[in-house]
């Protein structure tokens, strides 16, 4: 794995600029800010040999390029500034006005051909995953998961305008006023992972510390590709495993409504009736093989990790790894439960509780009320920030 530096000088002396695509195969963590924080992990990963499909990065310098030969640059650098001092109904205007500007962005014709030169030799004309990678995501002290956009099964014909796209992402509503609530002041870039799509038949997510329960590893598992337990949008099979050995301590079977697969027109979304919704997704061999992976990554890293993962028949893929963001030592005991639930934090608090079954309904959760809510989704951001 080749560490790509964005400093390096030409015999002459001259600065080197730098590229505006690079294989995922020659970039690792030291790189996220050319390549953005997924860009920089998947890199990592597969140069140390995990199983992370191929591809390539449209590099944050491509972006930057774009917004200064559109001369939006010094505006959005200030809508940034001032987004963090802003009321949340003008932080809301300042990022719509953003996207407004990036959206009108054009690519030029040489990245135009980068990008085409660089999906030829890493995609061979197979459809791809195309994925945000803003450069101040996935680090120990901020996660902006689930933020930015990413698109699956897009064709070579689509892949220009999904990278615009993700790049417009990068000032989504939710985007923004994270980057203001973190103090994050700075002009924010993007770069744009472009991998061989993973047609999963079964996916999820994995903490490799539950943060609820410091001595398991927790896997949610569905059916079709992850965003559906990304998104929070079905009920995930959830298995907890004992950190030490990665043997299984409990299984609870999640009701999977739907799945989404890859078609030849894009992706499918179907229905899963009946019985079949209640199918386990995983054996008691694969849940060790996915624990086991996942337990070796954070090893890698030093660091529990929050990790996406696929199966395509009985190939496992690790399509994303991040620090978990959320593991503090701000616990403590806690009486007999009046309700049950998995719990999306390690922290601990009392009041009364709002049961909500929609992110619109999040106007009604009260200053010092706990949030309980079906499911949730990156769209309960805004209200779980309240809560």
């Amino acid at each position: 794995m080749t560490t790509i530096e964005s400093n390096q000088l030409h015999p002459d002396g001259t600065a080197v600029s730098p590229p505006l695509t690079v294989a995922l195969s020659d970039v690792g963590s030291s790189d996220v800010l050319l390549v953005g924080g997924k860009g920089a992990n998947l890199g990592e990963m597969l140069g140390s040999g995990f199983p992370v499909p191929p591809g390539f990065v449209v590099t944050a310098e491509a972006y930057r390029r774009c917004v200064s030969e559109a001369g939006i640059d010094v505006r959005l650098a200030e809508i940034s500034r001032q987004a963090v001092a802003a009321p949340p109904d003008e932080v809301a205007r300042m990022a719509t006005e953003a996207r407004h500007l990036v959206s009108g962005v054009g690519v030029p014709d040489d990245l135009v051909l980068a990008i085409t030169d660089a999906y030829a030799r890493s995609c061979h004309g197979q459809r791809v995953a195309v994925r945000s990678s803003a450069t101040a995501e996935d680090t120990a002290e901020t996660s902006f998961a689930g933020m930015n956009e990413s698109y699956t099964n897009v064709t070579e014909a689509d892949l220009v305008q999904r990278i615009t796209d993700c790049w417009v992402s990068l000032f989504g509503e939710r985007v923004v006023a994270y980057r203001a609530e973190q103090g994050l002041s700075n002009e924010p870039a993007i770069a744009v992972v472009v991998q061989i799509m993973v047609s999963s038949e079964r996916s999820g997510v994995m903490f490799t510390c539950d943060p609820a329960r410091r001595d398991e590893l927790m896997i949610e598992a569905a059916f079709g590709l992850g965003e559906v337990v990304v998104s929070g949008s079905v009920e995930p099979d959830t298995y907890r495993l004992d950190r030490e050995t990665a043997s299984v301590r409990e299984i609870r079977i999640g009701h999977k409504s739907h799945q989404i697969t890859s078609g030849a027109d894009g992706d499918v979304h179907e229905q899963i009736d009946g019985p079949g919704a209640w199918i386990r997704v995983l054996s008691d061999e694969e849940i060790h093989d996915v624990g086991s992976i996942g337990l070796d990554i954070e090893t890698h890293y030093g660091t529990p990790q929050d990790i996406e993962w696929a199966y395509v028949g009985n190939d496992l893929f690790i399509v994303q790894s991040r620090p978990i963001t959320t593991l503090d030592d701000d616990r403590s005991d806690s009486d007999t439960p009046r309700l049950r639930g998995l719990g999306v934090g390690a922290r601990s608090a009392s009041g009364a509780v709002r049961v909500l079954h929609s992110p619109k309904d999040g106007h009604r959760l009260l200053d010092g009320e706990v949030l309980v809510a079906d499911m949730t989704s990156p769209d309960w951001v805004p209200t779980m920030r309240r809560a």
